[in-house]
């Protein structure tokens, strides 16, 4: 089967006569039509003897982690990901980050660690074939998300694969197949281990999964719809289980929409101290990134509560612009009705 590299690929996979393959999503999608994705690349080569034979070479290496065994090649406007194939060993707390590797000159023992079969299709460069040792391609044409192995293995260690899960759901539309299912049910808890920068960056994905390749809306309702089935938000350290969505769907900016139903569902006591805490701990946002965030949503609360125009302005007048689309989401009325008296204030400044 061929899958389109650029020239600069195959010029790389000369250096490789063990075979360089390409793995991932850019193989996925070259298969289903789609485009986009990072070009992952591995082979059975450590990453010290790469950087030796592409040395003085027009590829360029960086180091971006040998404990891992991962280097970024670079050449023109390309930058590969390359890792040798590898074992890993994960602590039994949900956290992603491996605590041992092992590397191996073994595929096999490389697709082991892979996470769903679609994802686990290695397209060898140098032989214009591609290694599918778990009908991934089968899966891809039938539109199955399914785990590598036993389902169980690929979640109870990896608090990430959850959030992936749920992001593919979304960007593809796949149906799960029902073991893969179960099993990330059963270890969905992991995602509390996980760093608050990793859990904002999957979620920020998933928040835009149908926009990754231009899929209907619907499929960000079903993405949406799977961390309630899964009971994901509690794991966020949230007192509910499920949110019931609907600013998210209407909004541009869609974690200020997500922010607002966390908060209509929630409903704290003190809007400051639960933003300050769910954002910092659970997102790893800064203080004046929170403050910031803060400052929107409660502009929108207050602005939903009728505060006095002068009273409101003397609050958020530097804020107007990026609250008034939120409050649009809620009330053209009252949106219009600040929005007046915010050109007013304008107007008579600029006499």
């Amino acid at each position: 089967m061929f899958i389109h590299v650029s020239e600069n690929l195959k010029k790389l996979s000369k250096f490789f006569p063990e075979n360089l393959y390409v793995v991932g999503g850019y193989v996925r999608n070259r298969i289903s039509g789609l485009y986009g994705g990072d070009v992952d690349i591995c082979s059975s080569v450590n990453c010290d003897e790469v950087a030796k034979r592409l040395s003085g070479s027009e590829f360029d290496v960086k180091v971006k982690s040998l404990k891992f065994g991962s280097i970024l090649i670079s050449v023109d406007k390309e930058t590969y990901e390359y890792t040798a194939f590898r074992k890993e060993v994960y602590p039994p707390d949900g956290s992603h980050c491996p605590n041992k590797v092992e590397f191996t000159k073994n595929l096999q023992d490389d697709f082991l660690r892979r996470d769903f079969t679609i994802n686990a299709i290695y397209y060898n460069i140098n032989k214009d074939e591609c290694v599918d040792l778990c009908h991934g391609i089968v899966d891809l044409s039938d539109k199955i998300l399914r785990a590598v192995g036993e389902a169980n293995k690929i979640f109870e260690s990896d608090g990430e694969r959850i959030l992936r899960l749920v992001r593919l759901k979304g960007e593809l539309g796949f149906t799960i197949e029902k073991n893969t299912l179960a099993a990330a049910e059963k270890y969905a808890c992991n995602v509390k281990d996980l760093q608050g920068n990793r859990k904002l960056l999957e979620m920020e994905k998933i928040l835009y999964c149908d926009k990754r390749y231009n899929s209907k809306k619907s499929n960000l309702k079903k993405a949406l719809n799977l961390l309630n089935f899964l009971k994901v938000w509690q794991y966020f350290d949230l007192p509910v289980k499920t949110i019931r969505y609907k600013k998210v769907y209407k909004a541009e900016d869609r974690v200020l929409g997500l922010l607002i139903d966390i908060v209509d569902n929630v409903q704290p006591e003190c809007l400051e101290m639960f933003l300050d805490s769910f954002l910092k701990e659970q997102f790893g946002l800064s203080s004046s990134v929170s403050k910031k965030l803060f400052t929107y949503l409660a502009g929108y609360y207050d602005a939903l509560k009728k505060l006095n125009n002068k009273e409101y302005f003397a609050k958020y007048f530097d804020y107007w612009q990026d609250i008034y689309p939120l409050l649009g989401y809620n009330s053209k009325h009252l949106q219009q009705k600040y929005d007046f008296f915010y050109k007013y204030i304008v107007e008579h400044e600029k006499k």
